[in-house]
């Protein structure tokens, strides 16, 4: 009978160590004469993205932000200070490069965080999310298998699948993979000396699968 149906979930985790790393640094240029304040802003991001290049950041790597609209200026009337903050954000490939860029970054005394943020790349989170879809399926299959073999029935064709698919990019910390996001995020002499370390992401991956069955 066509209402003789049994649905099983396939779920699969797979972990890996990203292959991109994103640096989101900023600086504030506080000064009682708007334009010298711009001046000096402009100025670092001229520098700053000057030596990123150096260190061997492509140019399309490179995205800075600063201008005269809300959350890069405002101006302080208690203080009189025209204040100009600099976002600037960098993603590379390798922990090498990742390295050369926090070391960089510490130097110039930067506001907040200047250690990466470790994550996959587009083409690797696809990579990974095919195999784990594969892994999934099979699961859903094997217990569909496993159920049929206990219960007493012959498993048949697939009614309908409902593919969840993945959970995303998620931190994973294990005892030999420690992740930057739990290191101290203030610059400073321990962001001086610390390493570049990414440990591992993962992504879950889950398909539930409805089996006619007879």
């Amino acid at each position: 009978s066509d209402n003789r149906t049994v649905t099983v979930m396939g779920t699969t985790t797979m972990k890996a160590v990203p292959d991109e790393y994103t640096f989101n640094p900023s600086w504030q240029f506080k000064n009682s004469d708007k334009a010298l304040a711009l001046k000096e802003a402009t100025e670092k991001s001229v520098s700053v993205v000057a030596e990123l290049k150096k260190l061997g950041v492509a140019d399309a790597k490179i995205t800075t932000n600063l201008g005269g609209w809300e959350n890069y200026y405002y101006y302080d009337s208690s203080l009189g200070k025209h204040t100009y903050t600099l976002n600037i954000t960098v993603v590379v490939a390798t922990r090498d490069l990742a390295q050369k860029v926090q070391d960089y970054f510490v130097t110039t005394e930067p506001t907040g965080q200047v250690t990466p943020i470790a994550a996959f790349s587009q083409s690797k989170q696809k990579k990974l999310e095919s195999e784990a879809r594969s892994a999934a399926t099979k699961e859903a299959r094997a217990k569909a298998d496993e159920m049929a073999k206990n219960i007493g029935f012959t498993v048949g064709k697939v009614k309908t699948i409902n593919d969840q698919g993945s959970g995303g990019s998620i931190l994973f910390a294990g005892d030999k993979a420690v992740s930057l996001m739990a290191q101290d995020s203030v610059a400073g002499t321990a962001e001086a000396n610390s390493v570049v370390q990414p440990g591992e992401n993962q992504i879950q991956y889950s398909v539930e699968v409805t089996y006619y069955i007879r």
